[in-house]
């Protein structure tokens, strides 16, 4: 399914002052669905989790469920990760049913735990006035960018396509500036000091994990021990989630396989869990390309790549 133009209902303009005219918006479910979104019913004790794809995503969802879950680890082994915390997008690309679109959301027992990759403007609009707790989780573009590479291929896309074609087609449909992912994450980072809202970053979680963990406690008013702390560490370690088949989307995979019925290259969805990781896999000239993109769209913003991942201005990406 390819990216569409669409348009919202209405803009958060409670939340951000900007010209909402000229931001560009697709989504690959359409303008219907956007709509169905747009007005669905926000419960205050929602937990949301939004990210762009591939920056951490599931490892934030797993450490959530668990908070919100009194650390039952148990259950977090028996069941899929995306049945425990459906995917708000996922059902319609699978049935194209509109009127069951949000099905799997709307039957979740409160408080809900909620993954959407929407940008802010296409978010239900209740979550802009009952502002219930949001979690925004960003990542290096260019470790995405790979990351994306490599996941789409194991739904049998880009099967033709070489990495450094995938790399060099992002940075020509991102030519405009900002691009949409720019856009994506610095509505969020302009909210990052509101109390409802908890901003952070993959390299963040990479460097101190525990701290990651304390701040979601404290974010969502829950306590733990330094035993349920210790449970925690290797429960979302590298190596664990891995080999963890709850955490890799086999469930999602097989439904989208099945649908879209092409060749695959089976890639395990937790790959290499690596920051910086993209030095490994592209080219000298790739990497320079990406970051010219990079700092256009980080100069238009007036931030800094740190800024945007939480990190000391000394950090090497």
């Amino acid at each position: 399914m390819d990216q569409v133009l669409v348009q919202p209902k209405s803009y958060p303009t409670n939340l951000l002052q900007k010209d909402w005219s000229k931001r560009k918006l697709t989504e690959r479910c359409g303008q219907a669905f956007v709509d169905r979104v747009h007005d669905m019913e926000v419960r205050d004790d929602d937990v949301w989790i939004v990210t762009l794809p591939k920056c951490g995503t599931t490892w934030m969802q797993e450490l959530l469920w668990l908070v919100m879950n009194d650390f039952d680890f148990e259950a977090a082994r028996n069941e899929h990760l995306e049945v425990r915390t459906p995917f708000l997008e996922f059902d319609y690309v699978i049935n194209n049913d509109l009127d069951l679109a949000l099905a799997p959301v709307e039957a979740l027992k409160s408080p809900r735990l909620i993954k959407s990759h929407m940008s802010l403007p296409l978010l239900p609009q209740q979550l802009w006035t009952k502002k219930p707790k949001l979690i925004y989780v960003y990542r290096n573009p260019k470790d995405y960018i790979v990351s994306q590479y490599y996941h789409v291929r194991s739904l049998g896309f880009c099967m033709n396509t070489t990495l450094a074609e995938f790399a060099l087609e992002f940075i020509e449909e991102d030519r405009a500036v900002p691009s949409e992912d720019f856009e994506h994450v610095t509505e969020f980072y302009e909210l990052r000091n509101e109390p409802w809202i908890y901003y952070t970053s993959f390299e963040r979680m990479k460097l101190n994990l525990r701290q990651v963990i304390e701040d979601i406690c404290k974010f969502l008013n829950k306590t733990i021990s330094e035993a349920q702390m210790q449970q925690m560490l290797l429960h979302l370690s590298f190596e664990q989630m891995k080999k963890n088949p709850k955490l890799n989307h086999h469930w999602e995979f097989e439904q989208l396989r099945a649908k879209f019925k092409t060749e695959y290259e089976d890639n395990n969805f937790v790959r290499r869990g690596k920051a910086g990781g993209y030095k490994d896999e592209l080219s000298a000239d790739i990497i320079a390309k990406l970051d010219d993109m990079i700092q256009r769209n980080l100069d238009h913003c007036d931030l800094s790549l740190n800024e945007l991942l939480l990190l000391d201005d000394k950090a090497v990406l």
